[in-house]
């Protein structure tokens, strides 16, 4: 698809079951961000070249991809995902999520890429997003080119469970929601932690909720058998809680994925990141997905 000559798309998958579609006028072919309307997204698009999906986690925007945006721009068409729900974006209706938001963000997905006519698009994402690529890659490989799965798991409720059994210390004090706590164990920055509230903050509470606990119960790990196409797992060994130290954190790692096909997957682990590689590693993240993409373009 060329940058000069995008849509407006509005997507009611899942919702309606219809597509619409409308003309939107190009702004300064390949160096201008296209804005699209989507019921289940909104996506800025940039550059051109081989498509690249970018998808953000939780109560983020697509604007924590900027960096990798920039490195890629000149060589790729990257097409850059805010959720519905997330950082200001219009949240889905409840009573139309049907078998749930996961389900819904990769059936919207596969029809953008079919609608866009992206040939077979290499899917980044972070977080829930890296939930989503191992999806796409292990549900739907005739349809994208590859994966880049930037510290997300196939089974998070489980890690959980299991950190828990291990660890039986007795009730614990539930406490109080503390938005910046969060953002500091996620990104060392202090910018980048003050990015992470105010996502937070315009996101529907709602939405984050019931997405959280979409994910705390789903797993994946049986369906990683169906990867066919190359998986990169991109892991951030900097958690804490539930697993104190990069040792264990990468062995939880490579424990929920052990059912994808080694010739299909591989990792790369940054030993002294916190859960957002992009604000506490951004040039090694660059250079890993970069390369990624590099590969899948000489086979």
């Amino acid at each position: 698809m060329k940058a000069a000559n995008f849509k407006i798309l509005t997507l009611a998958l899942g919702l309606t079951g219809s597509l619409f579609s409308q003309q939107a006028e190009a702004q300064h072919a390949g160096s201008a961000v296209q804005q699209q309307a989507c019921a289940c997204f909104e996506v800025n698009v940039v550059g051109q070249g081989p498509a690249v999906i970018l998808i953000p986690g939780v109560a983020s925007s697509g604007e924590v991809w900027q960096s990798t945006v920039d490195t890629l721009k000149a060589d790729y068409q990257l097409h850059v995902l805010t959720l519905a729900g997330f950082a200001g974006v219009k949240p889905i209706p409840m009573q139309s999520w049907g078998d749930g938001y996961l389900a819904i963000q990769q059936h919207a997905i596969l029809r953008y890429i079919s609608e866009q006519q992206l040939e077979k698009p290499v899917i980044v994402g972070h977080s829930l997003g890296g939930y989503l690529a191992l999806a796409l890659a292990a549900n739907a490989p005739e349809q994208i080119g590859g994966a880049v799965n930037v510290d997300g798991l196939p089974a998070l409720g489980a890690m959980f469970s299991q950190a828990a059994a291990s660890n039986n210390t007795g009730q614990q004090q539930p406490r109080r929601f503390d938005p910046m706590a969060m953002a500091k164990s996620m990104a060392t920055a202090e910018d980048w932690q003050q990015r992470i509230v105010s996502n937070m903050m315009s996101s529907d509470g709602q939405t984050s909720g019931r997405v959280m606990g979409e994910l705390m119960q789903a797993d994946l790990r049986g369906q990683l058998t169906n990867i066919r196409v190359p998986v990169l797992t991109l892991g951030a060994l900097q958690h804490g809680a539930p697993y104190s130290t990069p040792e264990q954190v990468q062995q939880n790692y490579e424990n929920q994925l052990a059912n994808a096909p080694a010739q299909y997957h591989s990792f790369a682990f940054a030993r002294d990141s916190k859960h957002f590689i992009m604000a506490d590693a951004p040039e090694w993240l660059n250079q890993q997905i970069g390369r990624f993409l590099s590969q899948r373009g000489k086979e």
